[in-house]
């Protein structure tokens, strides 16, 4: 019998969450001086509280990671703010692509299961999962995005091409 894959887990890259941070404390200090500067007005003062709120709920998010791809040896569950998940015995292949500047791993399902679609309407229908935002989950079920996780693009979709062919 065949032991079972590990678990991996794709979080966040730690580099855009440190972007988003030094952005946040620069204007921070920005802001203390402005305050400084202008003699304690209160428009300083609504940049600082703004900002540095902006740096606590980065801070919090740091510590309070959730990974956005969970792969395990059946499928990949795919964590936005509505999870979605992806069978392997459904998928024929993943590829990478791109799509407005995105790293996105497309989803190629078997003819005959339920979410098969030809490529072509695939691609027409694409900018109408992202462009509304009753899409909570941008590109379900046949694209997921790649960009600002730890692993790139083509490394996630070598890994979940490995796990399908098992």
């Amino acid at each position: 019998m065949e032991k079972d894959m590990e678990t991996i887990k794709v979080y966040e890259s730690y580099w855009k969450s440190d972007t988003d941070l030094a952005w946040s404390l620069t204007i921070c200090i920005w802001a203390v001086y402005a305050i400084l500067k202008s003699g304690y007005e209160y428009s300083g003062m609504i940049l600082l509280g703004m900002f540095g709120f902006f740096v606590v709920i980065n801070i919090l998010k740091r510590i309070w990671r959730k990974p956005r791809l969970i792969v395990y040896d059946s499928a990949v569950k795919v964590n936005t703010s509505e999870p979605w998940s992806v069978l392997f015995n459904d998928v024929e292949s993943f590829y990478p692509t791109r799509y407005n500047g995105q790293d996105v791993i497309g989803v190629r399902y078997k003819q005959g299961t339920e979410l098969w679609k030809p490529e072509d309407e695939i691609l027409d229908s694409r900018k109408s999962r992202v462009r509304y935002p009753e899409n909570l989950h941008p590109g379900k079920p046949y694209e997921i995005y790649a960009n600002g996780l730890e692993m790139k693009g083509q490394q996630l979709c070598d890994l979940l091409n490995q796990r399908l062919e098992r």
